[in-house]
């Protein structure tokens, strides 16, 4: 009775223990928080990993092949789908084994295993008896695949790489739905073998047990013969060192996160970290260290390609500095972003002339990055030219309180103080980063609607901010299309671009952003310690990177679109202002929601009498006449009297030929007793001319020679195409 009771006793602490151990196994969130980190692209390729808290690569895969769990099963478990955790046949051959032969064998299932990688125990019976228990809980919380993905995710692979997805990395450097057969039957074998991956001692080893394996799944009729005698011809591989894809993102991404599924493209990201490494051997060569890229898609906002230096593991040159978000010295580039806001408050069209003269802004004396001048320009060679002083002026009139805000609204950055930039603001003291200005483009190949950029392939925009038209828009990137290539001439005619570059002062920063209906790219160059150098140049340098990263993509060839906005205005023909005068005009686009486009400033309509301008209040205005009169600034009166010269570039020719400036002439008297000058130009565009005589309108057409009917005095005559091209004379007649 006694023995009864002992037994019983045993029978029910037995039951008791096993329900315990049973009940008390956790199978939620098995191996959590063991993984490393792990970036992937858009497409869940690896592009960075990071040694995980035991200083082991250990990735987790959610797609195991096929191919990979038929050899699994097959070489570790080949009754895995039937039986419930444990082989009972399979733990009595290997009890008998162990206990009466030499021979020793293992039984653990595949779910068995997967314990003992969790709970890392010794190998005695009691532990042996604990998997077999909680192999049973594994399997009623778990469907079979999941339970081979989770032994997979964990088991030994050699050295220190954990899953199956960090050896087809390390060994293979591929994805695990690109493995082959023999790979395959390698990950197999391994992970009761992980000390045989030593090719050196264990060549021979490895071969014959992968091999071995090969043979098994050809009988159990899983390939062909051909198939059989291919895989075993492959060599072995060995441990293969890699360098992470867009490592600087991967930290920004994964301070906080285990995994992140980003928007890389990785087949473009390889292509750029390339290209950013050879471009970077011509500009050590030239002293200059460092450089960013950062590509965005233009309609989705997402990130595709990030570049934070030509190498992360340079020490040397501070590699590890994130060039993408950096704050740097902008240069021009804000320029496009100005030219369409202004367009919208109706201060220009692109056709509008704008006065380049040197020009005094209180204690603030702007210059052209080649110290020269133009005299009159319109807008848009303005922005091509990416000159400064015309620039300088229209943010005056826009005002750098409200461009200070506006630009504020893009980015949301914190700084507050406008007044400590000035005008100066648009030249690019406000120091901003390289994806600040990518948004910025993007913004604008969006027509006017600037959202955030994203760097996960799964985020979406909240919001967008409409800060532009969409006809203002495109008036910009029109003209940002026709940019001079000065030294790119071998990119003219292949790629289509909107795009802008930017030196800042000193040469410490060179630029180069660009928008397409698909692409917006950027590029900036310089030295991340701020020293500066003389070939830091936007075209040239920024320029020639900015092309070639162009020439990588496919799709960049396309307009954008003439949005519906665009409506048909009137402009005067002289100066490119609003239409309010009875002379010749033109027809432009302007923005349907634009403020209405100004009057020229160029212009003035006055009342003359007797060569004597008069107002309202002199006696002999009800005699005057109504005239428009050329109104200059004194300081452009003062550049057009001393300089007298083609004010355009070389190529435009402009030029009065007779008189000199100047010259005193005696006019002959002809029969009707009428004193005639014969004025000779030369207008080799054949473009239309606008006369002003002592500021007064006198003439407009394309002739190169006019007689005029003039008295004895001084007179002044200003000649100005239709391009803004212009010439100046001063003469006497006696």
């Amino acid at each position: 009775m006694k023995i009864k009771i002992s037994l019983a006793i045993c029978f029910l602490s037995l039951c008791f223990y096993i329900g315990l151990v049973y009940f008390s196994f956790d199978s939620k969130d098995l191996f959590k928080g063991a993984y490393s980190k792990v970036l992937l692209d858009k497409n869940k390729e690896i592009l960075s990993v990071f040694l995980d808290a035991n200083e082991q690569w250990h990735l987790e895969s959610d797609f195991i092949p096929q191919k990979l769990k038929s050899a699994v099963i097959l070489y570790e478990d080949k009754n895995f789908y039937s039986h419930y955790g444990v082989d009972f046949l399979a733990l009595i051959r290997a009890f008998k084994n162990n206990l009466f032969s030499s021979k020793r064998s293992g039984a653990s299932t595949i779910s068995m295993q997967t314990i003992k990688l969790l709970e890392q125990n010794k190998r005695t019976y009691f532990n042996k008896f604990n998997e077999i228990i909680k192999a049973f809980a594994l399997e009623s919380a778990y469907e079979k695949d999941e339970i081979l993905k989770l032994y997979l995710n964990n088991a030994p692979y050699g050295g220190n790489l954990v899953g199956v997805a960090s050896a087809g990395l390390f060994y293979f450097e591929k994805d695990l739905k690109d493995l082959t057969w023999s790979e395959a039957a390698l990950l197999a074998v391994l992970p009761n073998n992980p000390g045989l991956i030593n090719l050196e001692k264990n060549k021979d080893k490895l071969l014959k047990k992968r091999n071995a394996l090969l043979d098994r799944l050809f009988e159990k009729g899983y390939f062909s013969k051909d198939i059989l005698t291919l895989a075993k011809a492959e060599k072995l591989p060995s441990f293969k060192t890699r360098k992470n894809l867009a490592p600087h993102l991967a930290r920004r991404l994964l301070a906080d996160k285990e995994q992140i599924v980003s928007s890389i493209d990785k087949k473009i990201q390889i292509k750029f970290e390339e290209k950013a490494k050879e471009y970077s051997y011509k500009l050590q060569q030239k002293g200059i260290k460092n450089l960013a890229i950062l590509l965005a898609d233009t309609k989705t906002n997402k990130v595709l390609a990030y570049v934070g230096s030509n190498d992360f593991y340079d020490f040397a040159s501070f590699g590890q500095v994130d060039g993408v978000i950096a704050k740097r010295s902008v240069g021009s580039t804000l320029k496009p972003l100005l030219f369409a806001f202004a367009i919208d408050e109706g201060l220009i069209v692109p056709e509008s002339l704008m006065l380049d003269v040197p020009t005094f802004f209180s204690n603030f004396a702007p210059q052209n990055a080649n110290k020269k001048y133009h005299g009159f320009i319109s807008a848009k060679e303005s922005l091509q030219k990416s000159l400064n002083i015309p620039f300088v002026s229209l943010l005056a009139e826009y005002g750098y309180e409200k461009f200070f805000y506006k630009l504020k609204d893009i980015l949301d950055f914190e700084d507050e103080n406008f007044k400590k930039y000035g005008l100066s603001l648009i030249l690019g003291t406000k120091e901003l980063s390289l994806e600040d200005m990518v948004k910025i483009y993007l913004g604008l190949g969006n027509y006017g609607n600037f959202k955030e950029l994203l760097y996960e392939e799964n985020a979406f925009t909240k919001e967008d901010k409409k800060l532009i038209s969409d006809g203002a828009s495109f008036l910009t990137l029109q003209t940002l299309k026709d940019l001079d290539r000065v030294g790119l001439r071998q990119y003219d005619f292949n790629t289509i671009i909107s795009w802008k570059t930017g030196t800042s002062y000193g040469r410490k920063d060179a630029w180069a952003i660009g928008t397409s209906p698909k692409y917006t790219l950027g590029v900036w160059i310089g030295n991340f310690n701020g020293e500066a150098n003389a070939n830091l140049y936007g075209v040239s340098i920024a320029g020639e990177l900015f092309f070639e990263l162009l020439s990588l993509l496919d799709g960049v060839n396309l307009e954008f679109e003439k949005p519906s906005d665009l409506v048909a205005i009137k402009i005067e023909n002289q100066t490119g202002y609003r239409y309010d005068y009875k002379f010749g005009f033109k027809e432009v686009l302007y923005p349907q929601s634009a403020n209405v486009l100004r009057t020229s400033p160029f212009l003035k309509e006055v009342f003359m009498y007797k060569n004597k301008e008069v107002d309202s209040l002199d006696e002999n205005f009800i005699h005057a006449k109504k005239k428009i009169i050329l109104n200059l600034p004194s300081n452009a009166q003062a550049f057009f009297a001393k300089e007298k010269q083609n004010l355009q570039s070389p190529s435009q020719n402009l030029k009065i030929i007779y008189p000199l400036n100047n010259l005193n002439i005696i006019l002959p008297k002809d029969l009707k007793n009428k004193q005639k000058l014969l004025i000779k130009l030369i207008n080799p565009k054949k473009e239309k001319l606008f006369w002003y005589l002592n500021q007064e309108l006198i003439f407009e057409g394309k002739e190169e020679l006019l007689p005029l009917d003039l008295k004895k005095g001084k007179y002044t005559l200003n000649i100005i195409s239709e391009n803004g091209a212009s010439d100046f004379i001063k003469f006497n007649v006696f």
